[in-house]
């Protein structure tokens, strides 16, 4: 059992193909192995169907043959009833009454009163045996005198016989194994009464006479039994003088039987004689007749399993070993080496699967460098938005200290100034890239409240967002270089009514902050090379820390997706739309 485990391990359970083999070689023989029971079946029942069709057309024949010997029995006795006025009848009368030197006298009396010769029964019965030729004996028998006069077809001479009744004469003189017979009343015309019986005795070799033509062609044996079980014909010359020894199986209703083998069963009883004939194929000899076939479909079976599993194997070590040069080439990408490639065969699956590994290959390839090129990129936005703070630590502090000399001499407005200022580079100072949006609003509120101070007349704003959406996460100053765009080239100084908002809301799953002004807006040249600018990924990184710095960074981390959408028009304002995700906290995309 051990062994059995062990080389199931080694082989099965970790070598699908094997499995496969093994499943369809499995398949492969059960399917046709079954085919082969059916067609083989099926071939037995056509044969055995054949054959007991065969056997009943024989018996149908043989039923045929003993109604037409009842039939020229009764055609005898017609004859003996209307031969000549009834003289034959009038003859077997006076042949029955008397013995027989009186019946002698009879017709020598008759003879003389009328001077015509009464036809004789005896000869006329002589006659009837000659044109039967299956006739084998002819008895008349004489209810009142019982005594009965014999004829035998192999003697010319009849003679009487003295009888103790008519079965006395059935038995002792007449009946036989391989003979049959009918018995018909003589009847008294005038007084009705019954004078005795006219017995014709046939010979059963005759029945083989019915079925001569398919004599060679019939598999088993035929047998004729009478009511009582008695063998009255046999083929095989096995059953004659006794009982058939399976008379009661036949009365069954089952066609298949077990006699001496197991056998077929036909059984017809519609003759008038009221015989049992009964044809009995064994089972045995139809399989004998089919063994060259068994044989054949056996070695066809055999051929086309072996090509079967010969064609499987073939095709499974294919598939193999395309499998194992991908195996391989998965080793070699887990191992660092990007340059693999699987070559592609047949258009299949395999196929496929080899095209898009060298797909995935390549696209990761790509994946890396547009990863590596970004982390560069950002890198140098990150640099060169600290290059722009210019040290605001230092920056910090120095305004921290002219603050307090402007409250010192009651310069309040310029103090408020100041200290928006600082609170502005300390903000610029956190390292954090990622904020929660009310961070940036409020930095974006201080910055504008530097301008409103400075424009006091000339400058208004307005933020519109719902407390719920403050705490989404967006990128630091995202929103403060849009809102220095407008104030450093959107402004216009001679007008009172400069206004900027800021709009926040949540479409579709994304943050879409809008940043309106009513500035003196861009002319459609210059407004089309910035969409174009921000549409089409740098070459190399900007050196801008406005719009497309803004851009380029939001894109780096959330995704080529997002990023800033602009509207303008000269003279009216100008419209910025900045998606960003809602739901995602910022990373690095390619």
């Amino acid at each position: 059992m051990k062994k059995l485990i062990d080389f199931y391990n080694k082989h099965f359970r970790q070598k699908l193909f094997n499995k496969i083999l093994m499943i369809y070689s499995i398949i492969t023989i059960v399917s046709l192995a079954t085919l082969s029971v059916f067609v083989y079946t099926y071939l037995i029942n056509g044969q055995v169907q054949k054959e007991l069709d065969a056997n009943n057309r024989i018996l149908s024949n043989i039923g045929n043959y003993f109604d037409s010997r009842h039939m020229a029995s009764e055609q005898i006795m017609q004859q003996i009833y209307q031969e000549g006025s009834s003289m034959l009848l009038d003859d077997i009368q006076s042949l029955l009454k008397n013995d027989f030197s009186q019946y002698l006298d009879d017709r020598l009396m008759r003879y003389s009163d009328t001077g015509i010769r009464r036809r004789d029964i005896l000869a006329f019965l002589r006659l009837q045996m000659n044109n039967y030729p299956d006739i084998r004996k002819i008895a008349l028998y004489s209810t009142n005198k019982k005594f009965a006069f014999l004829m035998a077809k192999d003697t010319q001479d009849y003679y009487p016989i003295d009888t103790g009744g008519l079965q006395t004469v059935l038995n002792k003189y007449i009946l036989t194994d391989k003979s049959f017979t009918t018995i018909s009343n003589i009847t008294n015309l005038t007084t009705l009464e019954t004078s005795g019986n006219l017995v014709i005795d046939y010979n059963s070799d005759g029945i083989y006479r019915a079925f001569q033509n398919n004599w060679d062609e019939m598999k088993g044996y035929v047998v004729v039994l009478s009511p009582s079980g008695n063998v009255i014909f046999d083929s095989s010359n096995r059953y004659y003088g006794a009982k058939y020894p399976y008379a009661s199986q036949l009365k069954t209703a089952f066609s298949m039987q077990q006699f001496e083998d197991e056998s077929y069963v036909n059984l017809q009883t519609t003759n008038r004689f009221g015989y049992w004939i009964a044809g009995v194929i064994p089972k045995s000899e139809i399989t004998e007749s089919l063994t060259g076939l068994r044989n054949t479909l056996l070695l066809v079976t055999s051929i086309c399993i072996v090509a079967a599993m010969a064609m499987t194997y073939f095709t499974i070590v294919n598939f193999s070993r395309r499998t194992k040069v991908i195996v391989r080439a998965m080793g070699k990408l887990r191992d660092g080496d990007l340059s693999v490639r699987i070559p592609t065969e047949k258009n299949d699956e395999l196929f496929h699967i080899a095209d898009r590994f060298n797909q995935m290959c390549e696209d990761l390839t790509g994946y890396i460098d547009r990863v590596y090129v970004s982390e560069i990129r950002q890198k140098q936005a990150e640099l060169v938005a600290f290059q722009a703070q210019i040290k605001p630590h230092f920056l910090y502090n120095t305004l921290e200290a002219i603050r307090m000399r402007a409250l010192h001499h009651k310069a309040d407005d310029v103090g408020e100034m100041i200290y928006i200022l600082s609170t502005l580079f300390r903000y610029s100072v956190k390292t954090d890239t990622i904020v929660p949006l009310s961070d940036e609003i409020e930095y974006c509120s201080l910055y504008l409240d530097l301008f409103r101070i400075r424009y006091a007349r000339n400058f208004a704003y307005e933020i519109d967002i719902e407390p719920e959406l403050m705490s989404i996460p967006t990128l630091k100053l995202s929103i403060q270089p849009i809102i220095e765009n407008y104030i450093v080239h959107g402004l216009i100084m001679s007008r009172t009514d400069n206004r900027i908002t800021i709009h926040a809301a949540v479409v579709d799953s994304r943050l879409q902050i809008t940043i309106r002004d009513n500035g003196c807006g861009i002319d459609s040249a210059k407004l089309e090379q910035i969409r174009r600018r921000l549409e089409e990924p740098a070459e190399h990184p900007t050196q801008s820390i406005g719009l497309l710095n803004t851009h380029e960074r939001i894109r780096i981390c959330f995704g080529s997706d997002y990023g800033l959408q602009i509207d303008s028009l000269p003279h009216l304002g100008t419209v910025i739309t900045m998606q960003i995700p809602v739901s995602q906290g910022g990373q690095l995309y390619a």
